[in-house]
């Protein structure tokens, strides 16, 4: 029987670090991320998103996240990709986590983004999941740099960037809602990679992969490769969820401006009041 994962191989990814469980959000996950972002995710005035996304009506928000994940999967093509992967911890839903690329198998760069609801900050869940989607890129696509984002000021996202290895990259003026910030650019490579000492558990990669046209033979690497450091990515049999936070019961590269999560990174990195790497959000207005 037709599966929505055989139609939609990348539904079927499923990223599980020692506390989170990071996997696509479905149509039936929006209300819940809905429901978490409504519930606050940095200080009001003070955004770590290029694109105020956070600050529309209650009444637009959903509609706009909505819109965005639909918008991401409409033009995810292997020359140009965003997945959007939610993050659940222990069986609920507290953030996003995006990783992209753009002419992935020429460029092997990744970029990322992300955001957190206020009440699990401070607790590193927010370096736990990027470290996750480092992980993935480097061990299991092949990806040789990994870039990202934040306004100059925020020293929480700058902060877990400086924790997992990443190199200053240079800086530049964008608008930022109605003023011009400094954002602050960083660059991660293998090479200088903090490695989490635990191992990413990966389920669904082959498949995703595929449609993403990302091979282990494009990627130049094998499983001997992804076995040969302890804290190297570890794959797990879709059968096999035992100890996966939230359990299988608990059913997400800025690009521009008017675009959600775009522009600008905003990632939660969960140690500081607000999440910012990258803009990661739905636009403050309809696209």
């Amino acid at each position: 029987m037709t599966t929505l994962g055989s139609v939609w191989p990348l539904f079927d990814l499923r990223l599980t670090t020692p506390r989170l469980e990071l996997r696509p959000i479905r149509d039936e996950d929006i209300p819940a991320a809905v429901d978490a972002a409504r519930s606050g995710i940095h200080e009001p005035g003070k955004s770590p998103f290029s694109t105020p996304w956070t600050e529309v009506p209650g009444e637009e928000l959903g509609t706009n996240m909505a819109r965005w994940y639909w918008r991401c999967r409409a033009e995810c093509s292997p020359e140009s990709w965003t997945l959007l992967l939610g993050i659940w911890h222990e069986g609920k839903f507290i953030g996003c986590q995006d990783v992209g690329a753009k002419e992935f198998a020429l460029l092997k760069t990744v970029s990322t983004g992300s955001w957190l609801k206020q009440s699990v900050q401070g607790r590193g869940l927010g370096k736990e999941m990027r470290a996750a989607v480092v992980l993935w890129a480097f061990d299991w696509l092949g990806a040789e740099v990994a870039e990202s984002e934040a306004a100059a000021w925020n020293e929480a996202s700058l902060g877990v960037s400086r924790s997992l290895g990443y190199e200053l990259n240079g800086t530049t003026r964008k608008a930022w809602g109605p003023q011009i910030e400094t954002v602050q650019h960083v660059r991660l490579t293998p090479n200088t990679f903090k490695r989490p000492d635990w191992q990413l558990q990966v389920e669904g990669h082959e498949a995703a992969a595929k449609f993403l046209k990302v091979t282990d033979h494009e990627a130049g690497y094998g499983p001997s490769r992804r076995s040969a450091s302890p804290t190297r990515a570890m794959r797990r049999s879709p059968s096999d969820r035992s100890g996966a936070p939230g359990g299988s019961g608990v059913p997400r590269v800025p690009r521009r401006a008017c675009e959600p999560w775009e522009g600008t990174s905003a990632l939660s990195d969960g140690e500081g009041p607000w999440p910012a790497e990258r803009n990661h959000g739905p636009p403050a207005t309809s696209a």
